[in-house]
């Protein structure tokens, strides 16, 4: 079957997507038959990590059309066929997940331990003789869980992260593919427990332990380390290093999260806007008005459109460096660390940028923002679900801070070669935290040890120096990006005034400390809010023009065709 060459679009609008709210809720089963189905449209036999384009514009339209077919298609296509690739599984194993013979999990983290892919007990045991793995769980608390492998009927192939024992030595943490459940249920020693299900992203989650599961030489994903026939353990990489290789299969997920995320949140933002353009208000003093004639409807909406445009730059940035594998996959390479806090970074930028759009779109719709059948809801979800999915914000941040504190090549750039007032102010405050946050380490440490309680006294000021850091990050990408000579003349002025929307509302939650540095004046502190406002007016005009710089295909927006029907007055186009 040739590959599908159309308008990728049209797979997501013909009847097998339509929307369809049971009032028992959602078929558990619906992500994975639309997985399959989208496989046989698109036709190509290859990885969808072939051609980033391709993949990101599925995984978009995916969140746009249904989150939970979001979060089937991200796992399987980046988490397991991604990770397959890079660290060398064998072409087969490749081909059975990229026809959807087999559809893809990862399970990595376990229930006893938060923060526990650096610290797993899952156990995989060489068995020299038999030249096989002993896969097995030693403890309850060593279960894997969350996982979406809980539904019948589909057979399940998962990237499982499992401590590797070889010749009588912990060998750190490492990757196998492992069969989890064929279409009659599970693989023998795999058992798999059924989770509660929950209102947000339903999905078939579940508990997964292993009793002495026997897993062929061929299921470890050796990435360039070995085993000889004498039982002799090779590997480039030491336990620690193999480890911290292995936990970074989360890259392939940062990459795919932060597309699906700004997508969700730009259709949430296209969704939302089109409603206030047509929705007609009755109000005490105008009468008969738009919604959006309404100035606190425009702060909701055309900074939530900041939000989530501003969450697509750094997203579309994201993938190229999160999906990159070498030819013939990494073998024991991959990103360095710093690349590794960059693609986390923004990570949490998207997703808190992501969840601030859909958010204020929900308060500005009112009722629409709350029954499923428009979207709003599940858009929430998938921006909720990811605060603390794909790596906990709070931690990741944390992380971040430790590393801009204790690195010396770490330091913030110097305020004055930043691009714009902006990027200016925005420096100038991760300069002073990061030298507050460096101060207050050396002053608690003993012999230039910082311990653990010096450090915990001061996590509330390392997420600030985190926030401060994304915060300048994202503004000098957006001067780049959006006012950069090749922006079309229309959208232009559009981008300024939302790159000064963005900025504004960056720095108003801290006037006050900006204000107690001097870095800026009462006066100024006081004119934010009018500031606000007047780029708000100045937008109205071109709400429309606004909505379609979202980039979201109109025949996605399930519910303003429905919308549209009840509130346009007639003759408007």
């Amino acid at each position: 079957m040739a590959p599908y060459d159309g308008d990728l679009t049209e797979l997501f609008t013909d009847a097998f997507f339509a929307p369809a709210h049971r009032a028992d809720g959602p078929s558990p089963a619906s992500p994975y038959l639309g997985l399959r189905h989208l496989q046989s449209r698109l036709g190509d036999q290859r990885p969808l990590l072939a051609d980033h384009a391709r993949l990101r514009a599925v995984l978009e339209l995916s969140a746009m059309t249904d989150p939970r077919l979001f979060f089937a298609m991200f796992l399987h296509h980046c988490m397991a066929i991604g990770v397959a690739l890079d660290f060398g599984a064998p072409h087969e194993d490749v081909a059975r997940l990229a026809s959807g013979q087999w559809i893809g999990a990862a399970l990595m983290n376990e229930t006893g331990h938060g923060n526990s892919s650096s610290a797993i007990r899952t156990q995989a045991v060489f068995d020299p003789a038999a030249r096989e793995f002993v896969l097995h769980t030693p403890t309850p608390e060593a279960a894997k869980r969350p996982a979406n492998v809980g539904l019948d009927g589909f057979a399940r192939l998962a990237v499982v992260s499992a401590r590797l024992r070889a010749g009588g030595a912990d060998r750190g943490t490492a990757l196998f593919l492992v069969p989890l459940r064929d279409e009659n249920g599970p693989c023998e020693g795999v058992t798999i427990e059924p989770l509660a299900p929950t209102p947000l992203l339903p999905m078939d989650y579940a508990k997964v332990r292993f009793d002495r599961v026997r897993m062929p030489y061929r299921s470890w994903l050796r990435d360039g380390a070995s085993i000889a026939g004498d039982g002799s353990f090779h590997d480039p990489l030491g336990p620690d290093a193999r480890t911290r290789r292995s936990v970074g299969m989360s890259r392939f997920a940062w990459g795919a999260v932060t597309v699906g995320l700004a997508a969700a949140a730009r259709a949430g933002v296209a969704l939302a806007l089109t409603h206030a353009r047509h929705r007609r208000t009755h109000d005490r003093l105008a009468g008969d008005i738009e919604a959006i004639a309404h100035l606190n409807q425009q702060r909701l909406l055309f900074g939530a459109a900041a939000d989530a445009l501003a969450a697509t730059a750094v997203a579309r940035r994201t993938t190229a460096l999160g999906w990159h594998i070498p030819p013939g996959g990494g073998v024991g390479t991959g990103p360095s660390a710093a690349e590794m806090r960059t693609l986390a970074l923004n990570k949490v930028t998207v997703a808190v940028l992501a969840d601030s759009a859909v958010t204020r779109c929900r308060s500005a719709c009112g009722a629409l923002g709350f029954f499923p059948e428009h979207g709003l809801i599940d858009y929430q979800a998938l921006t909720t679900a990811f605060l603390s999915a794909g790596g906990d914000n709070r931690l990741i941040m944390l992380d971040a801070a430790w590393a801009m504190a204790t690195c010396p090549d770490c330091v913030p750039p110097d305020d004055e070669t930043a691009p714009g007032s902006w990027p200016r102010l925005f420096r100038t405050r991760e300069r002073l935290l990061h030298a507050e946050l460096t101060s207050a380490l050396h002053t608690g440490s003993q012999g230039g040890t910082v311990h653990f309680e010096t450090w915990n006294a001061q996590t509330e000021l390392a997420q600030r120096l985190a926030e401060a850091h994304t915060a300048r990050t994202t503004a000098e990408s957006l001067h780049g990006t959006w006012c950069a000579p090749e922006v079309s003349e229309t959208a232009r002025p559009l981008l300024r005034d939302l790159y000064r929307l963005h900025c504004l509302e960056q720095t108003a939650p801290h006037a006050g400390w900006y204000l107690a540095r001097g870095l800026v004046t009462p006066g100024e502190v006081l004119a934010l809010p009018e500031r606000i406002n007047e780029i708000c007016r100045r937008l109205v005009p071109h709400a429309e023009a606004l909505t379609e710089l979202l980039e979201i295909p109109d025949e996605l927006l399930r519910s303003e065709r429905r919308c549209r029907t009840r509130h346009r007055p007639t003759g408007m186009g």
